[in-house]
Protein backbone atom coordinates (compact mmCIF):
# COMPACT_ATOMS: atom_id res chain seq x y z
CA UNK A 1 0.00 0.00 0.00
CA UNK A 2 1.56 3.53 -1.36
CA UNK A 3 1.01 6.16 1.53
CA UNK A 4 0.46 9.79 0.54
CA UNK A 5 1.74 11.91 3.65
CA UNK A 6 0.93 15.72 4.64
CA UNK A 7 4.33 16.43 3.25
CA UNK A 8 3.99 14.90 -0.05
CA UNK A 9 0.44 16.12 -0.54
CA UNK A 10 1.95 19.36 0.55
CA UNK A 11 4.95 19.38 -2.52
CA UNK A 12 2.93 17.84 -4.92
CA UNK A 13 0.25 20.94 -5.06
CA UNK A 14 2.60 23.37 -4.31
CA UNK A 15 4.13 22.41 -7.87
CA UNK A 16 0.89 22.22 -9.28
CA UNK A 17 0.61 25.76 -8.42
CA UNK A 18 4.05 26.92 -9.40
CA UNK A 19 3.48 25.20 -13.31
CA UNK A 20 0.22 27.03 -13.58
CA UNK A 21 2.00 30.04 -13.40
CA UNK A 22 2.63 32.13 -16.84
CA UNK A 23 5.03 34.37 -17.62
CA UNK A 24 3.65 36.09 -20.82
CA UNK A 25 5.59 38.39 -22.92
CA UNK A 26 5.24 39.44 -26.09
CA UNK A 27 2.28 38.04 -27.11
CA UNK A 28 3.15 34.39 -26.00
CA UNK A 29 2.98 32.65 -23.07
CA UNK A 30 5.53 30.51 -20.93
CA UNK A 31 5.70 28.80 -17.89
CA UNK A 32 7.77 29.37 -15.16
CA UNK A 33 9.80 26.10 -15.62
CA UNK A 34 10.00 23.67 -18.63
CA UNK A 35 11.35 21.05 -16.75
CA UNK A 36 8.62 19.47 -14.78
CA UNK A 37 11.50 18.05 -12.17
CA UNK A 38 12.31 21.27 -11.29
CA UNK A 39 13.65 21.76 -7.49
CA UNK A 40 10.30 23.88 -5.63
CA UNK A 41 11.59 25.07 -2.32
CA UNK A 42 9.54 27.23 0.52
CA UNK A 43 11.30 29.58 2.50
CA UNK A 44 8.63 28.42 5.24
CA UNK A 45 10.84 25.59 5.34
CA UNK A 46 14.11 27.57 7.08
CA UNK A 47 11.99 29.32 9.53
CA UNK A 48 11.43 28.75 12.93
CA UNK A 49 8.02 26.79 13.50
CA UNK A 50 6.18 29.24 15.45
CA UNK A 51 7.51 32.40 12.97
CA UNK A 52 6.34 35.46 13.63
CA UNK A 53 4.34 37.40 10.17
CA UNK A 54 4.49 40.90 11.73
CA UNK A 55 7.99 42.12 10.99
CA UNK A 56 8.53 42.76 14.21
CA UNK A 57 11.38 39.92 14.27
CA UNK A 58 14.38 39.89 11.29
CA UNK A 59 14.08 36.37 9.46
CA UNK A 60 17.12 37.80 6.70
CA UNK A 61 19.75 35.18 8.12
CA UNK A 62 17.14 32.60 7.35
CA UNK A 63 15.44 33.72 4.45
CA UNK A 64 19.53 34.34 3.24
CA UNK A 65 19.87 30.69 3.85
CA UNK A 66 16.95 29.38 1.69
CA UNK A 67 18.15 31.76 -1.13
CA UNK A 68 21.99 30.16 -1.03
CA UNK A 69 20.25 26.70 -0.95
CA UNK A 70 18.68 27.15 -4.19
CA UNK A 71 21.98 27.92 -5.34
CA UNK A 72 22.85 25.74 -8.66
CA UNK A 73 19.54 24.33 -8.61
CA UNK A 74 17.59 25.80 -10.94
CA UNK A 75 14.70 26.24 -8.38
CA UNK A 76 11.91 28.20 -7.59
CA UNK A 77 11.65 29.68 -4.33
CA UNK A 78 8.37 30.77 -2.84
CA UNK A 79 7.37 33.13 0.46
CA UNK A 80 4.77 33.13 2.45
CA UNK A 81 3.27 35.99 2.84
CA UNK A 82 4.29 37.67 6.05
CA UNK A 83 6.85 41.11 6.90
CA UNK A 84 10.44 39.97 6.14
CA UNK A 85 12.61 42.73 8.10
CA UNK A 86 15.40 43.66 6.39
CA UNK A 87 18.79 45.89 6.88
CA UNK A 88 20.44 47.52 4.42
CA UNK A 89 22.49 45.02 3.66
CA UNK A 90 19.57 43.30 1.76
CA UNK A 91 19.30 39.64 0.46
CA UNK A 92 21.90 38.53 -2.08
CA UNK A 93 20.25 37.12 -5.43
CA UNK A 94 21.90 33.74 -7.01
CA UNK A 95 21.68 32.83 -11.16
CA UNK A 96 19.14 30.20 -12.31
CA UNK A 97 15.92 31.52 -9.76
CA UNK A 98 12.73 32.19 -9.25
CA UNK A 99 11.34 34.27 -6.33
CA UNK A 100 7.49 34.01 -5.96
CA UNK A 101 6.79 36.26 -3.37
CA UNK A 102 2.58 37.28 -3.85
CA UNK A 103 1.57 38.80 -0.64
CA UNK A 104 4.99 38.87 0.65
CA UNK A 105 6.46 42.26 2.03
CA UNK A 106 10.07 42.89 2.07
CA UNK A 107 10.07 45.76 4.70
CA UNK A 108 13.74 47.96 5.17
CA UNK A 109 14.59 49.20 8.74
CA UNK A 110 14.29 52.47 10.43
CA UNK A 111 17.79 52.55 11.36
CA UNK A 112 19.63 51.90 7.91
CA UNK A 113 22.24 54.27 8.09
CA UNK A 114 24.57 53.54 4.73
CA UNK A 115 23.81 52.80 1.51
CA UNK A 116 22.16 49.44 0.73
CA UNK A 117 19.08 47.15 -0.55
CA UNK A 118 16.47 45.06 -0.55
CA UNK A 119 17.72 42.43 -3.12
CA UNK A 120 21.47 42.65 -5.08
CA UNK A 121 23.60 40.40 -7.27
CA UNK A 122 25.97 40.75 -9.63
CA UNK A 123 26.60 38.82 -12.97
CA UNK A 124 23.13 37.02 -12.30
CA UNK A 125 21.26 34.71 -15.62
CA UNK A 126 18.14 33.67 -15.56
CA UNK A 127 16.25 35.05 -12.80
CA UNK A 128 12.72 35.61 -11.82
CA UNK A 129 11.31 38.40 -9.21
CA UNK A 130 7.35 37.64 -9.03
CA UNK A 131 5.17 39.35 -7.11
CA UNK A 132 5.85 41.36 -3.34
CA UNK A 133 6.63 44.27 -1.82
CA UNK A 134 10.05 46.94 -1.40
CA UNK A 135 9.09 49.54 1.19
CA UNK A 136 11.23 51.84 3.25
CA UNK A 137 11.13 54.59 5.42
CA UNK A 138 11.36 58.00 3.45
CA UNK A 139 11.73 60.94 5.70
CA UNK A 140 13.54 58.84 8.42
CA UNK A 141 16.64 57.87 7.22
CA UNK A 142 19.32 60.48 6.98
CA UNK A 143 20.24 62.65 4.00
CA UNK A 144 22.47 61.12 1.71
CA UNK A 145 21.90 57.23 2.46
CA UNK A 146 20.81 55.81 -0.69
CA UNK A 147 18.69 52.49 -0.83
CA UNK A 148 17.46 51.10 -3.43
CA UNK A 149 14.92 47.75 -3.91
CA UNK A 150 16.54 45.79 -6.47
CA UNK A 151 20.21 46.60 -7.59
CA UNK A 152 22.26 44.19 -10.65
CA UNK A 153 25.39 44.92 -11.39
CA UNK A 154 27.59 43.21 -14.08
CA UNK A 155 26.85 41.02 -16.98
CA UNK A 156 23.77 40.15 -15.91
CA UNK A 157 21.65 38.68 -18.54
CA UNK A 158 17.68 37.22 -18.87
CA UNK A 159 16.41 38.65 -15.79
CA UNK A 160 12.67 39.08 -15.16
CA UNK A 161 10.56 41.35 -12.89
CA UNK A 162 6.96 40.97 -12.44
CA UNK A 163 4.39 42.40 -10.58
CA UNK A 164 6.12 44.25 -8.01
CA UNK A 165 4.95 46.83 -5.64
CA UNK A 166 8.44 49.19 -4.74
CA UNK A 167 7.96 52.62 -2.54
CA UNK A 168 9.64 55.12 0.00
CA UNK A 169 13.06 54.43 -1.04
CA UNK A 170 16.21 56.98 -1.92
CA UNK A 171 17.65 55.17 -4.30
CA UNK A 172 15.94 53.57 -7.61
CA UNK A 173 13.21 51.19 -7.31
CA UNK A 174 14.89 48.78 -9.68
CA UNK A 175 18.84 49.62 -10.84
CA UNK A 176 20.48 47.93 -13.35
CA UNK A 177 24.17 48.36 -13.95
CA UNK A 178 26.37 47.35 -16.92
CA UNK A 179 29.28 48.59 -18.10
CA UNK A 180 30.61 49.86 -21.19
CA UNK A 181 32.39 46.39 -21.91
CA UNK A 182 29.62 44.22 -20.44
CA UNK A 183 26.13 45.39 -20.75
CA UNK A 184 23.92 43.63 -18.86
CA UNK A 185 21.41 42.15 -21.52
CA UNK A 186 17.32 40.85 -21.89
CA UNK A 187 15.96 42.69 -18.89
CA UNK A 188 12.45 42.52 -18.52
CA UNK A 189 10.24 44.97 -15.62
CA UNK A 190 6.88 44.32 -16.20
CA UNK A 191 3.85 45.54 -14.06
CA UNK A 192 5.60 47.20 -11.54
CA UNK A 193 4.60 49.89 -9.60
CA UNK A 194 7.08 52.30 -8.28
CA UNK A 195 6.58 55.26 -5.64
CA UNK A 196 7.96 58.10 -3.74
CA UNK A 197 11.82 57.03 -3.93
CA UNK A 198 15.07 57.83 -5.36
CA UNK A 199 17.42 60.60 -3.87
CA UNK A 200 16.53 63.93 -3.44
CA UNK A 201 16.87 66.42 -6.47
CA UNK A 202 16.47 70.33 -6.61
CA UNK A 203 15.32 72.13 -9.28
CA UNK A 204 17.70 74.29 -11.33
CA UNK A 205 16.45 77.31 -10.37
CA UNK A 206 15.68 76.34 -7.12
CA UNK A 207 17.40 77.43 -3.66
CA UNK A 208 18.86 73.73 -3.14
CA UNK A 209 19.55 73.01 -6.68
CA UNK A 210 21.06 69.37 -7.85
CA UNK A 211 21.52 66.17 -5.88
CA UNK A 212 21.86 66.10 -2.29
CA UNK A 213 25.04 65.40 -0.82
CA UNK A 214 26.57 61.71 -0.55
CA UNK A 215 24.22 60.93 -3.27
CA UNK A 216 25.38 60.19 -7.49
CA UNK A 217 23.95 60.70 -10.28
CA UNK A 218 23.13 56.35 -10.65
CA UNK A 219 20.71 57.39 -7.70
CA UNK A 220 18.35 59.47 -10.11
CA UNK A 221 15.38 57.32 -11.83
CA UNK A 222 12.76 54.66 -10.42
CA UNK A 223 14.15 52.61 -12.58
CA UNK A 224 17.67 53.65 -14.06
CA UNK A 225 19.42 51.63 -16.70
CA UNK A 226 23.00 52.00 -16.87
CA UNK A 227 24.71 50.05 -19.92
CA UNK A 228 21.18 47.56 -20.83
CA UNK A 229 20.78 46.43 -23.93
CA UNK A 230 17.84 44.56 -25.48
CA UNK A 231 15.21 45.61 -22.78
CA UNK A 232 11.57 45.96 -21.77
CA UNK A 233 10.09 48.17 -19.49
CA UNK A 234 5.82 48.11 -19.85
CA UNK A 235 2.96 48.59 -18.29
CA UNK A 236 4.58 50.37 -14.90
CA UNK A 237 3.68 53.29 -12.77
CA UNK A 238 6.19 55.41 -11.65
CA UNK A 239 4.99 58.38 -9.46
CA UNK A 240 6.59 61.03 -7.62
CA UNK A 241 10.63 60.42 -8.03
CA UNK A 242 12.36 62.72 -5.87
CA UNK A 243 14.58 63.12 -8.75
CA UNK A 244 13.82 61.81 -12.25
CA UNK A 245 11.08 58.97 -12.79
CA UNK A 246 13.24 57.34 -15.30
CA UNK A 247 17.09 57.28 -16.17
CA UNK A 248 17.97 54.95 -19.32
CA UNK A 249 22.31 55.73 -20.04
CA UNK A 250 23.93 54.11 -22.75
CA UNK A 251 21.45 52.00 -23.16
CA UNK A 252 20.52 50.14 -26.70
CA UNK A 253 17.62 48.36 -28.12
CA UNK A 254 15.35 48.81 -25.58
CA UNK A 255 11.50 49.37 -25.64
CA UNK A 256 9.60 51.44 -22.91
CA UNK A 257 5.88 50.79 -23.43
CA UNK A 258 2.34 51.35 -22.03
CA UNK A 259 4.05 52.78 -18.59
CA UNK A 260 2.56 55.95 -16.59
CA UNK A 261 5.49 58.41 -15.42
CA UNK A 262 3.63 60.93 -13.29
CA UNK A 263 4.69 63.78 -10.58
CA UNK A 264 8.74 63.44 -10.53
CA UNK A 265 10.63 66.27 -9.17
CA UNK A 266 12.55 66.94 -12.16
CA UNK A 267 11.94 64.51 -15.87
CA UNK A 268 9.95 61.81 -16.61
CA UNK A 269 11.66 59.75 -19.63
CA UNK A 270 15.25 60.67 -19.51
CA UNK A 271 17.41 58.97 -22.58
CA UNK A 272 21.34 59.62 -22.38
CA UNK A 273 23.58 58.21 -25.13
CA UNK A 274 20.94 55.63 -26.11
CA UNK A 275 20.76 53.85 -29.05
CA UNK A 276 17.94 51.91 -30.78
CA UNK A 277 15.22 53.03 -28.17
CA UNK A 278 11.56 53.44 -28.47
CA UNK A 279 8.96 54.97 -26.16
CA UNK A 280 5.23 54.27 -27.38
CA UNK A 281 1.68 54.52 -25.84
CA UNK A 282 2.85 56.22 -22.30
CA UNK A 283 0.79 59.12 -20.41
CA UNK A 284 3.75 61.24 -19.01
CA UNK A 285 2.25 63.71 -16.88
CA UNK A 286 2.83 66.17 -14.44
CA UNK A 287 6.71 66.18 -14.17
CA UNK A 288 8.66 68.90 -12.78
CA UNK A 289 11.06 69.34 -15.08
CA UNK A 290 10.82 68.31 -18.90
CA UNK A 291 8.32 65.21 -20.01
CA UNK A 292 10.67 64.04 -22.05
CA UNK A 293 14.73 64.17 -22.47
CA UNK A 294 16.64 62.78 -25.35
CA UNK A 295 20.70 63.91 -25.25
CA UNK A 296 23.38 63.53 -25.65
CA UNK A 297 24.33 61.34 -28.36
CA UNK A 298 21.05 59.51 -28.79
CA UNK A 299 20.97 57.76 -32.20
CA UNK A 300 17.74 56.45 -33.39
CA UNK A 301 15.11 56.71 -31.34
CA UNK A 302 11.87 56.65 -31.46
CA UNK A 303 8.88 58.68 -29.66
CA UNK A 304 5.68 57.65 -31.12
CA UNK A 305 2.03 57.74 -29.59
CA UNK A 306 2.50 59.20 -26.00
CA UNK A 307 0.64 61.81 -24.19
CA UNK A 308 3.08 64.26 -22.46
CA UNK A 309 1.21 66.94 -20.42
CA UNK A 310 1.85 69.85 -17.99
CA UNK A 311 5.27 68.94 -17.47
CA UNK A 312 7.65 71.96 -15.84
CA UNK A 313 9.32 72.82 -19.06
CA UNK A 314 9.25 71.40 -22.59
CA UNK A 315 7.40 68.28 -23.48
CA UNK A 316 10.20 67.19 -25.16
CA UNK A 317 14.02 68.98 -25.25
CA UNK A 318 15.89 66.99 -27.61
CA UNK A 319 19.55 68.33 -28.09
CA UNK A 320 22.42 66.74 -29.84
CA UNK A 321 20.89 63.68 -31.36
CA UNK A 322 21.18 61.83 -34.91
CA UNK A 323 17.98 59.98 -35.85
CA UNK A 324 14.87 60.97 -33.71
CA UNK A 325 11.73 60.41 -34.62
CA UNK A 326 8.53 61.94 -33.01
CA UNK A 327 5.23 61.28 -34.46
CA UNK A 328 1.61 60.58 -33.45
CA UNK A 329 1.98 62.39 -30.18
CA UNK A 330 -0.15 64.84 -27.93
CA UNK A 331 2.08 67.68 -26.13
CA UNK A 332 -0.20 69.07 -24.24
CA UNK A 333 0.37 72.37 -22.37
CA UNK A 334 4.15 71.59 -20.93
CA UNK A 335 6.06 74.71 -20.12
CA UNK A 336 4.48 75.45 -17.23
CA UNK A 337 7.27 77.00 -15.29
CA UNK A 338 8.36 80.55 -16.12
CA UNK A 339 11.42 80.59 -18.25
CA UNK A 340 14.89 81.88 -16.77
CA UNK A 341 17.20 84.68 -17.00
CA UNK A 342 20.06 83.12 -18.99
CA UNK A 343 20.09 82.13 -22.80
CA UNK A 344 20.02 78.23 -21.95
CA UNK A 345 16.96 78.49 -19.78
CA UNK A 346 14.62 79.08 -22.22
CA UNK A 347 12.62 76.48 -21.74
CA UNK A 348 8.74 76.73 -21.79
CA UNK A 349 7.49 75.47 -25.47
CA UNK A 350 6.30 71.96 -25.98
CA UNK A 351 9.06 70.98 -28.00
CA UNK A 352 12.54 72.61 -28.05
CA UNK A 353 15.27 71.48 -30.68
CA UNK A 354 19.22 73.09 -30.18
CA UNK A 355 22.52 72.10 -29.06
CA UNK A 356 23.92 71.81 -25.79
CA UNK A 357 26.43 71.23 -23.69
CA UNK A 358 27.51 67.63 -24.53
CA UNK A 359 30.57 65.43 -23.95
CA UNK A 360 29.97 63.27 -27.08
CA UNK A 361 30.24 67.10 -29.02
CA UNK A 362 27.17 65.15 -31.39
CA UNK A 363 25.37 67.68 -34.40
CA UNK A 364 21.35 67.27 -33.90
CA UNK A 365 20.27 66.27 -36.84
CA UNK A 366 18.09 64.36 -38.78
CA UNK A 367 14.71 65.09 -37.02
CA UNK A 368 11.26 64.08 -37.84
CA UNK A 369 8.78 66.14 -36.05
CA UNK A 370 5.23 65.13 -37.83
CA UNK A 371 1.58 64.21 -37.45
CA UNK A 372 1.34 65.10 -33.30
CA UNK A 373 -1.05 67.74 -31.58
CA UNK A 374 0.09 70.39 -29.61
CA UNK A 375 -2.35 72.01 -27.81
CA UNK A 376 -0.58 75.66 -26.08
CA UNK A 377 -1.03 78.28 -23.76
CA UNK A 378 -0.12 81.73 -24.03
CA UNK A 379 2.47 81.76 -21.60
CA UNK A 380 4.30 79.52 -23.94
CA UNK A 381 6.76 81.17 -25.89
CA UNK A 382 6.18 78.57 -29.26
CA UNK A 383 4.43 75.30 -29.50
CA UNK A 384 7.82 74.30 -31.13
CA UNK A 385 11.24 76.54 -30.69
CA UNK A 386 14.25 74.88 -32.82
CA UNK A 387 17.42 76.85 -32.78
CA UNK A 388 19.03 76.52 -36.15
CA UNK A 389 22.45 77.34 -35.35
CA UNK A 390 24.01 73.71 -35.01
CA UNK A 391 21.57 71.61 -36.40
CA UNK A 392 20.80 69.88 -39.93
CA UNK A 393 18.27 68.55 -41.50
CA UNK A 394 15.00 69.01 -39.18
CA UNK A 395 11.49 68.36 -40.99
CA UNK A 396 8.44 69.68 -38.97
CA UNK A 397 5.49 68.54 -40.60
CA UNK A 398 1.57 68.11 -40.71
CA UNK A 399 1.36 68.69 -37.04
CA UNK A 400 -1.85 70.12 -35.78
CA UNK A 401 -1.75 73.33 -33.30
CA UNK A 402 -4.45 74.10 -31.12
CA UNK A 403 -4.87 76.91 -28.40
CA UNK A 404 -3.22 80.46 -28.27
CA UNK A 405 0.21 79.80 -29.28
CA UNK A 406 0.97 77.81 -33.01
CA UNK A 407 4.11 79.46 -33.30
CA UNK A 408 6.95 76.90 -34.82
CA UNK A 409 9.87 79.66 -33.92
CA UNK A 410 13.21 79.05 -36.30
CA UNK A 411 16.10 81.25 -34.58
CA UNK A 412 19.67 81.59 -35.60
CA UNK A 413 21.51 80.70 -38.34
CA UNK A 414 21.37 78.29 -40.88
CA UNK A 415 17.53 78.31 -40.96
CA UNK A 416 17.77 76.40 -44.81
CA UNK A 417 18.75 73.50 -42.01
CA UNK A 418 15.34 73.76 -40.71
CA UNK A 419 11.69 72.74 -43.01
CA UNK A 420 8.38 73.33 -41.86
CA UNK A 421 5.76 72.52 -43.73
CA UNK A 422 1.62 71.56 -44.15
CA UNK A 423 0.83 72.10 -40.41
CA UNK A 424 -1.84 73.50 -39.22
Amino acid sequence: MRIWSQLSRKSFFLKLLVLSIPIVSCGYSQNITDNSDQIILSVADFLPVDYIRDGSVSYQKEVQRALDTAVGKNAVLTFPPIVYLLDEKGLQLHSSLTLIMHGAVFQLREDCDVDGQAFFGKDLHRVRLLGGEIGGTLGIWPEGVNIRGIYITGASENIHIRDMYIHDLTSNAIGVFGTEKTYARDIWIIDVIAEDGCNYYGDYLSNRPGTEEGSLRQDQGLVAFYYVKDFTVRGCRFERSRSDGTHFYKCKQGQFVQNKVYGAQMGGYFLEGCENVTASDNIIRDNGSRGCTIERGSRNCLLRGNVVTNSGREGLWAPNCIGLIVTGNIFDRNGRKPNGTGPNQIWNANITVNEAHDPTKTLTQDYLISDNIFYTSDTQIAAIRIDATKVKGIVVKDNQFRGENDLVLVEGEKTNNVRVMDNE
